[in-house]
């Protein structure tokens, strides 16, 4: 069992140092001119007063607890239940101080050389299956104002992600107004939420809303962790690592995407080598089942990618490889900032491999360019 310790021995032999112990090297050799370096995902972490301190009064009795215990791992409880995931060390995911601090997380990205963050949440979505609706919307908000909040610390740089009210699909159009007077670039829903179904028409009004906002909305790995048993780290990992074939196939057979053809959907932290085979099979599926598919759909389901759909990754050279069939603008680059998984520490140079694998033009528009117009990034 290893501690909050420096250093990880890997099957290999080598080590790799925790998040938070990772120095940032130089950067190398300059990139070429123009480049705008986004990392189109990154993390914040959750303030212990946040739900305290920041809901309404009247659901302060109820206001999910956040703390760190004596040997400095976070908890996070709501109506009664732990959330945490079992078995998952909280100092090697969450330690790094810029992940809280907002001035060290500048020295951190300008050590790395990433210009602009799109900022995804730590905890909060562990509340996604709160069983009081209604708590459960004053805690999103309550997040949602916080973090534009800490945005402000660096407003042409640090970009937040609100979370949209998805269990509501009729209040979808005034919660993205709200979004927007907060001043976010872009918005997020769980993948898989317990109890609602992406695909029924009830959730129509939320597609609807959704495109005519012109958000893009991102979908993040992560959710139902399990890390029980011997193996089940690592399993699980590899499993969430790529787990959007099953999302693409549900937007697409569906008809969601057919029938919202302006919304822009990205799927975030899943790579992108998995995109052409998932294009291949969902076309041959549709092919060989078309009798039996409902709803019938004007063209062939990889259609909906080019029309509909981006992905982003930290390393991916197989990816890169497969750059043409995954659209020289639909593949993003993101560190992940501050995760085990992420590029900390070594982001400027894995910037510059993307470079060097896809050339200049291309690879200008991975390591940033696509961000900043889908994103309009100012």
């Amino acid at each position: 069992m290893v501690h909050a310790g420096v250093m990880l021995p890997s099957a290999a032999g080598t080590t790799i140092a925790w998040p938070r112990e990772r120095e940032i090297p130089p950067q190398g050799d300059p990139l070429p001119a123009g480049s705008v370096v986004v990392s189109a995902d990154s993390h914040i972490m959750e303030t212990e007063d946040l739900w305290k301190d920041r809901l309404p009064d009247r659901f302060k009795d109820r206001a999910p607890r956040l703390y760190y215990d004596d040997d400095g791992f976070s908890h996070l409880e709501a109506e009664g239940r732990l959330l945490d995931t079992p078995g998952l060390n909280t100092m090697l995911v969450e330690g790094r101080e810029g992940m809280r601090d907002p001035h060290v997380r500048i020295r951190d990205i300008d050590a790395e050389g990433v210009d602009k963050e799109i900022i995804f949440p730590q905890r909060t979505l562990s509340l996604a299956g709160l069983q009081d609706l209604e708590l459960r919307d004053a805690c999103m908000k309550t997040y949602n104002e916080w973090l534009a909040d800490y945005c402000k610390f660096a407003p042409d740089r640090f970009y937040g992600v609100g979370i949209l009210n998805w269990w509501e699909p009729e209040k979808a159009k005034d919660n993205l107004q709200e979004l927007k007077g907060l001043g976010y670039h872009a918005i997020e829903i769980p993948s898989s939420p317990p109890g609602v179904y992406y695909n029924s028409r009830a959730s129509e009004p939320l597609w609807d809303a959704i495109e005519e906002s012109g958000y893009p909305l991102s979908f993040h790995i992560g959710e139902n962790v399990q890390t029980r048993g011997l193996g089940a780290l690592g399993t699980f990992q590899m499993q969430q690592f790529s787990p959007f074939r099953r999302l693409f196939g549900l937007l697409a057979f569906s008809g969601i995407l057919e029938r919202h053809p302006k919304l822009k959907v990205v799927f975030t932290e899943g790579g992108v080598h998995w995109v052409p085979a998932a294009l291949f099979d969902a076309d041959r599926i549709y092919r060989d089942f078309e009798t039996e598919v409902n709803p019938k759909l004007a063209n062939m389901p990889s259609y909906y990618w080019w029309q509909n759909c981006y992905a982003t990754f930290q390393e991916d050279p197989v990816g890169m490889q497969l750059i043409d069939q995954v659209g020289h603008g639909k593949a993003i680059w993101a560190s992940d900032y501050p995760h085990p998984e992420s590029t900390l520490g070594y982001s400027a140079q894995t910037v510059r491999d993307v470079i060097a694998a896809c050339g200049p033009d291309v690879g200008k528009k991975v390591i940033g360019g696509t961000a900043v117009d889908l994103w309009n990034l100012v």
